[in-house]
């Protein structure tokens, strides 16, 4: 580099810390603003009593070759923990029965599939194998074919209703808080053909947010610095204003990279560009509600989901046993709120008392539990995930071939712009700190 070039990224989660790890060590003067009082974003974990919650992101894939390799480098990979053949309870109406969370012949066996339902399976999974290749499962706009319907009609064209009815959706409104028909296919069709033959997901032995909180030990971040205006200036700086403490500031740098929420991102932007524009009024995210109980008392572990046939408002229902070893000093309840009753909360103002919409239900189903209740923390999470509807993987592409062309002040990473996993926003970073580097290195 013929001079010091400068750089700020705007957001510490795992898509903006990869990026200011990877400037750092190509030799770039980085500082990191983030928002909140600790690295992580929707990587991290949060405690507020005997209660150990994460911010967003519960699992890692075996797929995303940025993020293992960042493992790798940060002498993490030792510390994942492998969860094998991983299956949950589904609740529909008053069916009961078992689901795979992984792609395998077990799938085949699940209740109230017929046989057409099973061979159909078959037959697109051997699709869905071949597609392998020419899928990246970080990047959902790889195949964007999976851009042209909507999930539900992709599963009910190449298996049958029953299969999106018993098995897509109570999994996708349980772990994902997705409904099929407000999704393209391509978070499917980009992730899947990768997991065939898979069993295993993981953890990390120290809370899903151990590595951002490594890579924030190795990268200058500045925390309770609310960045509220990004500013181009004609002489070649941009200017990052933020609040803190209080305290109006602004950092001066060559290069600015935003690594928001994409929701957030278009509210930073001075001035946007077309381009930017255009990107940044299309993204949209969904909702999430969480509602965490501490019980005196011991319960049973328990996973299931629920389907939009059952009257509940809560899609996710864990029990977590007590387990002091680690670090969980009382039993625990994971209640999270169906995609119908997280847009009825905001609607009716109750982020902060979501307990108030599921209590009742709650009662029924567990013995004695207002007198068993220890602590309660009601979790709002206004940005969760991306969400790829038909169409947007179009407009991401148009985006990244545009932002990839020339030499830019301003730059954007995240999973909105790449898939809504870690694996796809950690990939999202590292590909962006490629492309300043190859501009302004």
């Amino acid at each position: 580099m013929n001079q010091p070039i400068s750089i700020v990224v705007v957001g510490a989660g795992i898509s903006g810390l990869t990026a200011a790890y990877r400037l750092t060590a190509a030799g770039f003067t980085v500082q990191v603003l983030e928002s909140q009082s600790a690295v992580g974003g929707r990587m991290a974990q949060r405690r507020e009593g005997p209660i150990s919650y994460n911010t967003g992101a519960r699992l890692i894939y075996p797929f995303g070759q940025a993020f293992h390799s960042l493992l790798a480098e940060l002498d993490l990979t030792r510390a994942l923990v492998p969860l094998r053949k991983l299956g949950a309870n589904a609740a529909i109406g008053g069916d009961r029965y078992r689901v795979e969370l992984m792609p395998g012949p077990r799938t085949l066996m699940t209740p109230g599939l017929d046989w057409r339902s099973r061979i159909r399976m078959v037959a697109a999974g051997v699709g869905l194998a071949r597609l392998r290749s020419r899928t990246d499962p970080d990047a959902a706009a790889s195949y964007l074919e999976g851009d042209t319907e909507t999930l539900a009609d992709y599963i009910s064209r190449t298996t049958t209703p029953a299969v999106l009815k018993q098995l897509i959706e109570p999994i996708f409104r349980g772990t994902r808080s997705w409904n099929p028909e407000d999704i393209s296919a391509a978070f499917y069709v980009s992730t899947m053909p990768h997991l065939l033959g898979k069993d295993t997901v993981y953890t990390l032995a120290e809370g899903m947010g151990q590595v951002t909180q490594e890579l924030g030990r190795r990268v200058p971040v500045l925390c309770d610095a609310r960045a509220y205006a990004i500013e181009r200036h004609a002489e070649g700086q941009c200017i990052v204003r933020y609040r803190r403490l209080g305290q109006e500031h602004e950092l001066r740098a060559n290069v600015v990279v935003c690594a928001t929420e994409g929701a957030q991102a278009g509210k930073l932007i001075v001035d946007p560009l077309d381009a930017e524009r255009s990107m940044l009024e299309a993204v949209r995210y969904n909702k999430l509600g969480v509602v965490h109980y501490a019980l005196e008392g011991d319960i049973p572990a328990e996973l299931e989901f629920s389907g939009r046939q059952s009257t509940t408002r809560i899609a996710t229902w864990q029990q977590l046993p007590a387990a002091p070893i680690a670090g969980r000093s009382h039993a625990q309840l994971y209640c999270q709120l169906t995609p119908e009753a997280a847009e009825e909360a905001d609607r009716l103002g109750l982020a902060d008392s979501l307990d108030t919409l599921i209590r009742s239900e709650v009662r029924q189903r567990i013995p004695r539990f207002d007198s068993r209740v220890h602590t309660i923390v009601n979790q709002w999470i206004p940005y969760k995930l991306p969400i790829f509807y038909p169409g947007y993987c179009r407009k991401v592409a148009d985006f990244l071939t545009w932002q990839s062309a020339a030499r830019r002040s301003v730059y954007y990473c995240g999973d909105y712009l790449s898939q809504a996993l870690l694996t796809g926003a950690c990939a999202s970073g590292d590909s962006i700190a490629k492309a300043i580097l190859a501009h302004h290195g």
